[in-house]
């Protein structure tokens, strides 16, 4: 079978207090598309656009997703998935659902702009690798929002429904539609998207 992502960008499901994914930064094996394998002491998640972070000397770089395949943290591995790193959540057979979590810019501007209290902050290139640290001193809340993709088959679809539905093999559309009608069936619902899973790749 060929290879399907898609994906869905949710509304903000939880907030964050920082901007990577780990509270410090920690030992990482990257793997490149080269083939190669890279062990770094420091690494992290940067969560305004799910990259790679690592320690460079004082340094915090970010990488070049590019050229990753996957990192190897202690606890998950990440995927380079289009132009993020997301990590599995579970799979069927040779299908799986990946998801991202990212800092929800749209709703972190609206929070900026309907804060008085918050002065030296600004939305997009200003949340930048080297500028993890708090704002006026306080703790700050940052929106995270999740990004599911679905590994399955030919091409890169976002998983809206007409799309999803569009990439579904016509033999498993019915199986489709029953899934995504049932009662409580949510698009960011990790339980939901796997039912969806099974219901378009088994036979």
């Amino acid at each position: 079978m060929s290879l399907m992502f898609g994906f869905l960008l949710v509304q903000a499901q939880e907030i964050s207090r920082r901007v990577t994914e780990y509270e410090e930064f920690k030992p990482a094996v990257i793997h490149l598309v080269s083939g190669k394998d890279v062990s770094t002491p420091k690494a992290n998640i940067f969560l305004k656009n799910s990259t790679l972070l690592y320690l460079s000397g004082t340094k915090t770089k970010e990488a070049f997703t590019d050229n990753l395949k996957s990192v190897d943290f202690d606890d998950r591995t990440y995927y380079r998935v289009d132009t993020l790193l997301a990590y599995k959540v579970d799979s069927v057979g040779t299908s799986a659902l990946f998801c991202a979590r990212l800092i929800d810019m749209n709703a972190l501007g609206q929070m900026i702009r309907s804060s008085r209290q918050i002065t030296n902050i600004d939305v997009g290139d200003q949340i930048t690798a080297t500028s993890l640290r708090k704002v006026e001193g306080d703790e700050f809340d940052y929106p995270i929002v999740n990004q599911y993709y679905f590994l399955c088959g030919g091409k890169i679809v976002r998983a809206r429904e007409h799309e999803v539905l569009r990439a579904t093999p016509k033999a498993r559309r019915r199986a489709f539609w029953s899934t995504v009608r049932e009662a409580g069936f949510q698009w960011s619902s990790e339980e939901s998207l796997m039912k969806l899973l099974k219901a378009i790749t088994e036979s």
